[in-house]
């Protein structure tokens, strides 16, 4: 089958000179042929019933739509071929012909006469549609008609300078109804083109990006997605609390993680479902399914399930049903009450016998490192243009979070008042602490308190461990006991926990009967008693 009747157009703009210069001037066909990367198309010319190579260096004019080498691979393996060379070794000689023809258009159309929605009339009598989003990106839909679908043939680059029209290099081999039927090509969506195609899961599908899961998703075989509406969305960033509006507000790894592993709750491994029993997610979760009014609705490890909006769409992977709510996991409930509980600050202040460190910690200014009063990791790159950034940066870097936590080994009163003994008759309270130099002092013992990260007590291993006073203590396991006593600069006596694992939002106290030493305190009491020597 030959390209017949194109008919002509009166078009005489000038050949571009950057194509010119790159692939010389020439007719359509010349232009394939000098191009690194339509050596596919060529072949398959040369393959098709009727001389294709031949009208095409006809008069014209013609606008071509070629596809290149990648879009050809692709096909191949779409239908079951290895290579584009062995597909066009096996290909019907007619079909080809009727393919290819599809690409060609009568006239010269530039780049500009190709708006949205535009039809295109083919030679092979069948219809192109024109997608255009935004200035210079433009596809090209075939007889399949689901602009959603990845990829259609997206316009790569244009080369006006044939002398018999123009060529328009595309990266998929576009398909008319009779060869979608020949082949037998499945142009169903994916899970993920009809997520990406419908207007209520514009959230769903932006979720999926920022936590990573794009891939995840396209990738899928024999699967269910329960997909929420963008109201369930919201909905769930109301139960967030009011540092959430949005997705952007999950801007830190610990909200990513969490982000994550809610998507991942609505990805059933079967297209299978029935009512009544559990479907099992990504990472070892499950999803009750409940017959609801002769559908399914699905629980989550809350007391509320999700209905269906819209059941049973149909993939080339599975199958999408439209929920009406954010599905959660019991990760996500566990974050929930995290984020419900009092910060290490509240913990020194609702924790009986922790009074006078509370006062070393006012004393300090290091109250607003242990509370978690903000709900933003630090990125410079993003927030040093904020005017506030400089009077945020030190909090946002020093701060102990949710996502960054700490462990604090909390001394009580009377531990703090055998420091105080220890330093001798002129401290008698934290207020003796009066001096830049006392303060600092004072600092750095707190400081010695913290460890970054949560050690729950039985997590707790023997060893060194570097305080944010940047110096060691030391856990010492306890003979014929699962405990451990806490040692310091000191060498002589350990500090035992007495009050392990105090939760907080932030991290863990554990409760120590002991102030723990660091070397400056150590060499600050010796230098005091060998002033009191003196003085005697």
């Amino acid at each position: 089958m030959g390209l017949v009747s194109l008919g002509s157009c009166d078009n005489d703009d000038s050949a571009d000179s950057l194509g010119a210069a790159i692939v010389g001037t020439g007719d359509v066909n010349d232009l394939i042929i000098r191009n690194g990367t339509t050596s596919s198309l060529e072949a398959a010319l040369k393959a098709a019933s009727g001389d294709l190579p031949g009208t095409l260096q006809g008069a014209g004019p013609f606008t071509l739509f070629a596809p290149n080498n990648a879009a050809f691979e692709a096909l191949a393996v779409e239908t079951g071929f290895k290579t584009a060379d062995s597909l066009l070794a096996s290909a019907d000689a007619d079909l080809l012909a009727q393919i290819l023809t599809y690409h060609v258009v009568a006239g010269k159309l530039e780049a500009s006469n190709l708006t949205d929605g535009t039809v295109l009339a083919t030679v092979n009598g069948d219809e192109l549609t024109v997608n255009v989003s935004g200035e210079g990106n433009i596809s090209i839909s075939d007889a399949a008609k689901l602009p959603q679908t990845n990829p259609v043939g997206k316009v790569l680059s244009s080369n006006p300078a044939a002398t018999n029209g123009i060529v328009h290099f595309i990266d998929k081999v576009l398909l008319p109804e009779a060869a979608i039927e020949a082949l037998k090509i499945d142009i169903r969506p994916t899970i993920l083109d009809q997520a990406i195609g419908s207007e209520d899961l514009t959230v769903l599908v932006s979720a999926l990006a920022k936590a990573g899961l794009v891939d995840t998703v396209a990738a899928l075989d024999s699967a269910t997605v329960l997909a929420p509406t963008n109201a369930a969305f919201e909905n769930l960033l109301e139960v967030l609390g009011p540092d959430y509006d949005s997705l952007d507000d999950f801007d830190n790894a610990t909200e990513i993680t969490l982000l994550g592993d809610i998507l991942k709750y609505h990805v059933l491994t079967t297209d299978v479902l029935a009512a009544g029993e559990t479907a099992t997610a990504l990472e070892e979760n499950s999803v009750e399914v409940v017959a609801v009014n002769g559908g399914l609705a699905f629980g989550d490890a809350t007391d509320a399930n999700a209905a269906t909006v819209m059941a049973d769409i149909e993939a080339k992977n599975g199958f999408v049903q439209i929920i009406d709510k954010v599905l959660l996991p019991q990760s996500a409930l566990d974050f929930l009450e995290l984020l419900q509980t009092g910060d290490l600050a509240n913990v020194v202040i609702r924790t009986p016998d922790l009074d006078l460190l509370e006062e070393a910690l006012i004393a300090t200014d290091l109250v607003d490192t242990f509370i978690d009063a903000t709900n933003e990791s630090f990125n410079q790159n993003q927030d040093e243009k904020d005017e506030d950034f400089e009077a945020r940066k030190d909090s946002l870097v020093t701060n102990f979070t949710y996502f960054k936590p700490a462990t604090v080994f909390a001394p009580t009163n009377a531990a703090f008042q055998d420091l105080l003994q220890l330093l001798g008759d002129d401290y008698t309270n934290i207020a003796s602490f009066d001096t830049e130099a006392e303060l600092a002092l004072l600092k750095e013992i707190l400081l010695y308190h913290v460890v970054a990260g949560k050690i729950a007590s039985t997590d707790i291993e023997a060893g060194n461990v570097t305080t944010a006073a940047e110096s060691d203590i030391t856990f010492i396991s306890v003979v014929g006991n699962d405990s451990f006593v806490i040692g310091d600069a000191t060498n002589n006596v350990n500090a035992q926990i007495i009050g392990p694992d105090v939760s907080a939002r932030n991290g863990v106290a554990h409760v120590v009967d002991k102030v723990l030493l660091p070397k400056s305190a150590v060499d600050f009491i010796n230098s005091l008693n060998e002033e009191e020597e003196n003085d005697q």
